[in-house]
């Protein structure tokens, strides 16, 4: 009896291990394929900011780090799929993701103040206080990293840091929605693209990063998990990945021409010739 025993303990264990190499290559084959597509776009999307700043736009520095932080985020993802310095290079990638989710409540919070209170963002705001500012927010995530043998976020200090900016995304969106119906500065179609790049923001947060946090809080608190619970975070780790292709997006809506790009996308017709930066492209602050 005690020999059946073993046998299918050993069965279970072998079932299990078979079962975790299967998500683990799905896992990869997935990150391969999203950063397939994903670093041509990242680069072409820094590349065309790059021309905003030149432009002496303050608006696109923060979009810039976001999409940097993205863009660090798909190198270190990769690198873990070949068992290198695993430990490590999950830090940096934790790093780097929380990075961008301060960013996206900077950059909430950037166009709530232009809605708001537009004389003080124009006398105040430049370039240089946004890349100051900047600074400080890669310099933040490291007040929730416990210092041990090498700097690691937990689980318990990630999705305190992942929660912290999307209540500052969702007031900055309420506020700056109530604001634009009084902003007589502002054209419509600048209304537009301030509650359209917001709107990502927050869809984006909301569906792709918020279900993780929250999935991983409670395989922390259930022990031993369920395995329904597995499956859901195991789920919202996937849908993580999509991340830094739904920040690219964020570029379309510092451009004036939003509009016609998105309607020539949608209708296939030819895009203008200065998608990627040109003199005919304009911030949403000008």
């Amino acid at each position: 009896m005690t020999q059946l025993n073993n046998s299918s303990d050993v069965f279970n264990a072998s079932h299990k291990m078979n079962q975790t190499d299967k998500i683990e290559n799905a896992e990869a084959v997935f990150i391969w394929i999203v950063s397939f597509f994903g670093i041509p776009i990242i680069c072409l999307t820094l590349f065309a900011l790059c021309f905003l700043i030149k432009s002496h736009r303050a608006a696109s520095v923060y979009v810039i780090h976001l999409i940097l932080s993205d863009l660090l985020q798909i190198g270190f993802i990769n690198v873990l799929t070949t068992e290198l310095a695993r430990a490590a290079l999950w830090s940096a990638y934790k790093y780097c993701l929380v990075v961008g989710l301060f960013f996206m409540a900077f950059i909430a919070i950037e166009r709530y103040i232009l809605v708001s209170h537009p004389h003080w963002y124009r006398s105040h705001h430049s370039v240089k206080m946004s890349c100051f500012i900047s600074l400080i927010i890669w310099l933040m995530p490291l007040t929730f990293i416990k210092i041990r043998e090498q700097a690691m976020f937990t689980v318990l200090s990630q999705s305190l840091a992942s929660f912290i900016p999307y209540p500052i995304i969702l007031l900055c969106f309420v506020g700056t929605w109530r604001g634009l119906s009084h902003a007589k500065s502002l054209t419509s179609q600048k209304r537009k693209l301030i509650l359209g790049s917001l709107s990502l923001v927050l869809l984006n947060y909301t569906f792709l990063i918020l279900p993780l946090s929250i999935s991983s809080l409670c395989l922390e608190f259930l022990n031993p998990p369920p395995p329904t619970a597995v499956n859901v975070y195991l789920f919202c780790h996937f849908f993580l990945y999509l991340n830094p292709l739904a920040d690219c997006l964020l570029y379309l809506f510092m451009r004036r021409d939003a509009e016609n790009i998105m309607k020539s996308l949608f209708s296939c017709r030819s895009l203008p010739q200065s998608i990627i930066g040109g003199t005919n492209s304009h911030a949403i602050t000008s």
